[in-house]
């Protein structure tokens, strides 16, 4: 047999098979290339937090739950607070989603900004940061969180996918701050923390803030495998629970010495230095402190930092939005004319929102009765000038009790009072009078389309003529409603602030009637 044809073949194949595995290696060479720069660049993108956001857009949390369909639970639950939102006040939220048969859920969370939300799966508890307009995701292996733990166990996806699995990592490894200084300030409420104090002193407690500073900066700094953006995060949050932390020494010690005014003043100063001096680089100015506190802003703007403090553009709006909604809200008190002003050069991404609110606020407040029960009603000119204004109203009101009603038409509790008290009003029109005092501080436009539905007579004062009736009522009288109950012989049986609803109103009443 020829052997040469079998040699070229073979040779031939030998060839093919070469050229094959070369190109194998070139593709699998090119492959890993493209991994390695795709895994550089989303390394790179997560070097920095991404901007904190506001939309009114849903954020939305869904993902899968892997194991035994027996173990697995039947629903995730999501709990978080509410930093700012249209229309509502801050507060708690809570959500959940029922998992299906392949172990998969879906949340819409009304977050209105990025924020962290607390996740429950079964017995299985950690936090992740969600972003509204954005989709975060996260895929939990109970079997695997069982024999390794929640870190190796979750694998998120998404916005901020590094920057939570960091979070969750940190937390379980004993090194994320807010855990830590949250273990601090549980030790101070219950009073034990002055035991691990070495020196039981103001500049004791101090040290021993400054080296769990220190501490946890080293810790982050120690452990590589927390990516560059959790990092960032991290020691800013240490930078402003440290610093936050500082005016609370006197209820984590027994001072010692500190029994003066003058004393008192020199540890407000000590306070204040140490405030400024950890403010020096501006943390407030990182953006990245948008996604760490909202709380206590006011401990370092305004109480202890003796400079102006910069803010992030988003963070200053959403801030400013949630305190005119908190206004609205847990204040009851109703946007001035002025803040209206205000709301729309300030807020121009947000203060629709705020508008909006107030307006439904006022529609709520609203509401028709029959007409001819009030009236407008003036003083004297005489009185312009008078120190002794009750006297000057009780003039036209003889021989029946008086309720002197102070209120404005920016307290949305005195319009609460109005509406409640109604009914009652009407009942009680021919056993005594109402009368109404409003001030220059109420908008006259407002306050001439609220009064036709408010039983009684009105009073618009002047601000000199308001502050000389405070002079005269016997409380406290630095706010709306205040209320003065005046006897049939025109003496002052009672005088209290506040609305405490119907039914306290009537045991006030009651003897005078």
């Amino acid at each position: 047999m020829n052997k040469q044809p079998i040699i070229t073949l073979l040779l031939a194949f030998v060839a093919v098979v070469g050229q094959a595995q070369l190109m194998e290696q070139r593709e699998q060479s090119e492959v890993n290339s493209n991994y390695a720069e795709s895994r550089q660049k989303k390394k790179e993108s997560q070097k920095h937090l991404p901007t904190f956001q506001y939309s009114k857009e849903p954020a939305v949390l869904n993902g899968i739950i892997i194991g035994d369909s027996s173990q697995r639970p039947n629903s995730v639950r999501v709990r978080y607070l509410l930093k700012y939102t249209s229309g509502m006040e801050d507060g708690l939220r809570q959500a959940s989603a029922d998992v299906d048969a392949d172990g998969r859920f879906s949340l819409s969370l009304p977050t209105g900004t990025t924020l962290d939300c607390h996740v429950a799966v079964g017995e299985c508890r950690f936090t992740c940061y969600v972003v509204p307009g954005q989709t975060v995701s996260f895929k939990l292996n109970l079997k695997k969180q069982k024999t390794q733990g929640l870190a190796k166990a979750l694998t998120f996806g998404g916005l901020l996918a590094d920057f939570n699995h960091d979070l969750v990592y940190a937390t379980e490894r004993g090194i994320n701050p807010e855990t830590i200084y949250r273990d601090i300030e549980a030790k101070r409420n219950m009073g034990q923390l002055a035991a691990e104090l070495p020196e039981k002193s103001v500049q004791g407690y101090f040290n021993y803030l400054d080296s769990t500073y220190h501490r946890i900066n080293e810790l982050i700094d120690a452990d590589r495998k927390i990516g560059s953006a959790f990092r960032e995060f991290a020691k800013v949050v240490n930078h402003y629970e440290w610093s936050g932390m500082m005016p609370f020494c006197g209820q984590s010690i027994q001072y010692a010495g500190i029994d003066t005014d003058e004393a008192y003043d020199a540890l407000e100063g000590r306070l204040r230095q140490r405030l400024d001096s950890c403010m020096q680089d501006d943390p407030w100015a990182n953006p990245v402190l948008s996604y760490v506190m909202w709380g206590m802003p006011e401990t370092f703007v305004t109480s202890y930092v003796s400079r102006p403090v910069k803010l992030p553009a988003d963070y200053q709006q959403c801030y400013l939005a949630s305190k005119y909604l908190e206004q609205m809200g847990a204040q009851k008190q109703l946007l001035s004319e002025t803040q209206k002003d205000s709301v729309q050069i300030f807020l121009p991404v947000l203060g629709q929102d705020v508008l909006d609110y107030n307006e439904r606020m006022e529609r709520e407040l609203s509401f028709v009765s029959e007409q001819g029960l009030s009236r407008i009603c003036t003083l004297p000119d005489s009185t312009k000038d008078s120190d002794d204004i009750l006297s000057a109203l009780l003039t036209a009101y003889k021989g029946k009790p008086v309720l002197l009603d102070l209120w404005e038409t920016t307290c949305g509790v005195c319009r609460f009072a109005f509406k409640d008290m109604h009914d009652k009003k009407k009942e009680l029109a021919g056993r005594i009078h109402f009368v109404n005092i409003a001030s220059e501080n109420s908008d006259l436009a407002t306050w001439q389309r609220l009064i036709p539905n408010y039983i009684g007579d009105h009073y618009r004062l002047t601000k000199q003529q308001l502050q000389a009736l405070h002079r005269q009522i016997p409380c406290e009288t630095s706010g709306v409603p205040v209320w003065v109950l005046i006897n049939a012989d025109g003496t002052i049986h009672h005088a209290f602030k506040g609305w405490g609803g119907l039914d306290r109103m009537m045991e006030e009443l009651s003897p005078v009637l």
